[in-house]
C-alpha cells in the first residue's frame, strides 16, 4: 500500500512539474544588441519567444516534438512552410535564407520588389486580418503588426487556431535594431543560428562604415519635402537620423523624436545654413516636380538624392523591403554620397542623384 501511495504522489508530482513549461530552467537566452521589444530563451526541445513590452507584452512557444510540459501559450513550428506576411520589412528575411517559396499570403503584393518572391504564387489579403480568408491559406505562420492585427485581435485569431504573430520591429529606434529582427522571424523557420550569424556581420560591417566618417567635417543634410503644406521630415533620433549622423551628417531640422516629424513652410524657409545635401522622401524620378514648385526654390542648387534607384514596375522601392533590413549597406550608401573620398570606387545601391 505504501508502495502504491510512493507512485500516486511521485506521479502528482512529475504532472505539477510537467504543468508549467515557463518554469522549466532554461539552457541559454538570446537577448538582443540593439532590439528592444523580443528576446528568445531556450529550453531543452523548445524555445520561448517574447515580443513586444508590457502591457502588451505576447509570448509564443516554438516546438516541434511534443512537449513534455503543459502551456498556455500559443505552440508554434520552427518549420514554417506556408507564410503569410504584412509588411515588406518582413521579406528580406526569406531571399537571405532562400526561403522565397513559402510566402503563400501578402498584403500590399505591388509592394515586393525581389522578383523571385513575386514570381511564388501569392494571395493578396486584406489590410485588417480576415479569419476565414487565412484560414483558406493554411499557413503554418501568419505574421503581423499592431496596426492591422492588434493583441487583442491576435488573441482572437489564436483561438481560432490561427498561428499569428506580432513583430515589433517598426517600433524599435536604431536601425540595428530593426535589422537584429531577422532573427526574431528566424526562429520559426529553423534558421536561428544562421540569422544571428547573419546579423553579427551586419552589425561589424555597419560600426566599420561609421569609423570611416569619425573625425570627417560633417555635411548639413535636410530630409524631406513637402506634404499638405507642411515640410515633413524625419524624427531627430529616428534610425534614419542615426544613420545620417553616423555616416557623417548633420541632420538639419532636428529633434527629439524618433516619429515622423511636419514642419511649417516659414520655419523651413529661415534656415539659414545652407545644406549641402538634400534627401526627400517620396517618388520623384527627377527634379523636375522639385522645379516647378516654386516653394522649393530656396533649395533648387542644393543635391538632391531619392532612394528611388531599384523600384519594381509599380514604382515602389527596394529601400523599404531590403534597405531598412540592411544598415551595413545603407550607411554605405550616405557615406559614399557625404564623403565620397572614404569610397571612392563604390556605387551607391538605393539612392541616386536627381538631375
Amino acid at each position: 500500500m505504501k508502495f502504491y501511495c510512493f507512485i500516486f504522489i511521485l506521479a502528482l508530482s512529475l504532472k505539477a512539474h510537467a504543468a508549467d513549461c515557463e518554469a522549466a530552467r532554461p539552457l541559454k537566452v538570446y537577448k538582443p544588441a540593439y532590439a528592444e521589444y523580443f528576446t528568445i530563451t531556450y529550453y531543452d526541445n523548445y524555445k520561448i519567444v517574447d515580443a513586444g513590452k508590457a502591457p502588451s507584452l505576447e509570448r509564443y512557444i516554438v516546438a516541434d516534438a511534443p512537449l513534455k510540459c503543459e502551456t498556455g501559450l500559443a505552440v508554434l513550428t520552427s518549420k514554417t512552410k506556408r507564410f503569410i506576411s504584412s509588411s515588406t520589412t518582413h521579406l528580406y528575411f526569406l531571399s537571405a535564407f532562400n526561403l522565397e517559396h513559402t510566402l503563400v499570403g501578402f498584403q500590399g503584393t505591388r509592394y515586393i520588389f525581389n522578383d523571385k518572391i513575386r514570381s511564388q504564387k501569392i494571395k493578396e489579403i486584406n489590410y485588417q486580418m480576415n479569419a476565414e480568408e487565412l484560414f483558406a491559406l493554411k499557413p503554418d505562420l501568419v505574421m503581423a503588426y499592431s496596426a492591422n492585427a492588434g493583441a487583442e485581435r491576435a488573441k482572437q485569431l489564436r483561438n481560432l487556431k490561427i498561428p499569428i504573430v506580432l513583430n515589433y520591429d517598426f517600433e524599435e529606434k536604431h536601425p540595428l535594431a530593426r535589422a537584429e529582427w531577422i532573427v526574431f522571424e528566424a526562429v520559426f523557420f529553423g534558421k536561428d543560428k544562421e540569422a544571428q550569424e547573419l546579423f553579427n556581420k551586419i552589425k561589424t560591417d555597419y560600426n566599420e562604415f561609421k569609423k570611416q566618417a569619425i573625425g570627417l567635417k560633417k555635411s548639413k543634410v535636410l530630409v524631406g519635402d513637402i506634404q499638405s503644406g507642411r515640410w515633413s521630415t524625419c524624427g531627430g533620433t529616428s534610425d534614419l537620423a542615426i544613420i545620417i549622423n553616423d555616416a557623417g551628417g548633420e541632420l538639419l531640422l532636428k529633434s527629439d523624436s524618433n516619429q515622423t516629424q511636419y514642419v511649417s513652410l516659414e520655419k523651413v524657409l529661415k534656415i539659414n545654413e545652407r545644406p549641402d545635401f538634400w534627401f526627400s522622401q517620396n517618388t520623384w524620378e527627377d527634379a523636375k516636380a522639385m522645379s516647378k514648385d516654386s516653394r522649393y526654390k530656396k533649395f533648387q542648387h542644393v543635391p538632391l538624392f531619392n532612394n528611388t534607384k531599384l523600384i519594381n514596375q509599380y514604382g515602389f522601392s527596394d529601400f523599404w523591403e531590403t534597405g531598412v533590413a540592411r544598415p551595413d549597406l545603407l550607411i554605405k550608401d550616405f557615406v559614399a554620397i557625404m564623403h565620397p573620398s572614404q569610397l571612392p570606387n563604390e556605387k551607391t545601391i538605393w539612392y541616386k542623384e536627381l538631375k
